[in-house]
């Protein structure tokens, strides 16, 4: 479902590979790349990418994520949320490009993001920890204005399930927010398909200010993908150049799904 990037080749070290290994939600199996790379697929959905550099990173959803971070005005310190840990691709690669901020992982597969440990150098608690939690109780545990970032990365098959794409989700992550604070979210969108639709309209209702980033295509519902959501404020000309400038077609559409 997600698309890649032609990126710098690294080689993820001391990976299994080829073999469906269990954890708790199913299986597990990574494959190497062509480029380098190792392929994470989460019940036969290909969920992440592994290398060796943090810097690099394959999936172009995380990307605009990356690109959505640095458009934002982030405090030094942040504190960020990350919703669907998976193997924490996208918590290594703020902690390193981000020295200073401090990561809380939460994935429903308790199994996932351990054996993530075992495979790569993922940063030690207090910098990154790891919970196995539902992603909406993550929300609706913490206290308000208690964080400056929540990513949402959470799909069953290849699509957000339902109680991580309402007005009850979005509006915990409004709350638990802090002022100037940012939300984004990977949608899984495909022809035919409505439930994006419902997500989109619910992150209006809680933020002003909600902005889409993804392949041109997709967004017109011509093929599947994925698109971000951006809830917050961001500097929408600092991702147009992003876009512009992007190795795969890239638009960002303040009006998206509306």
């Amino acid at each position: 479902m997600a698309r890649r990037s032609t990126v710098t080749p690294g080689i993820a070290a001391g990976v299994p590979r080829g073999v469906d290994m269990p954890i708790a939600t199913g299986m597990v199996r990574l494959t190497d790349e062509p480029d380098g790379s190792t392929t994470v697929w989460v019940r036969g959905v290909p969920s992440s990418s592994m290398r060796v550099d943090p810097a690099v990173l394959d999936f172009e959803y995380m990307r605009h994520f990356a690109a959505a971070v640095e458009a934002w005005d982030a405090p030094a310190r942040m504190l960020a949320l990350h919703v669907g840990a998976g193997v924490c691709t996208m918590a290594r690669h703020l902690a390193w490009r981000y020295p200073e901020s401090r990561h809380i992982a939460v994935d429903i597969d308790a199994t996932l993001p351990e054996l993530a440990r075992q495979w790569w150098d993922l940063p030690r608690a207090p910098r990154l920890r790891i919970r196995a939690q539902d992603g909406l109780e993550a929300l609706a545990d913490r206290h308000d204005d208690s964080v400056d970032l929540v990513l949402r990365d959470a799909f069953s098959e290849a699509l957000t399930p339902p109680a991580l794409a309402g007005p009850e989700w979005w509006g915990h992550a409004q709350r638990v927010v802090r002022p100037g604070g940012l939300v984004l979210a990977n949608v899984g969108t495909a022809p035919g398909t409505t439930t994006h639709l419902a997500d989109a309209a619910a992150a209006r209702e809680a933020f002003a200010n909600v902005v889409a980033v993804g392949e041109p295509a997709v967004m017109k519902g011509r093929r599947r993908g994925n698109v971000v959501l951006v809830a917050g404020d961001v500097d929408v000309h600092s991702l147009r150049r992003y876009a512009a400038s992007a190795p795969l077609p890239t638009g960002v559409d303040p009006g998206w799904a509306s």
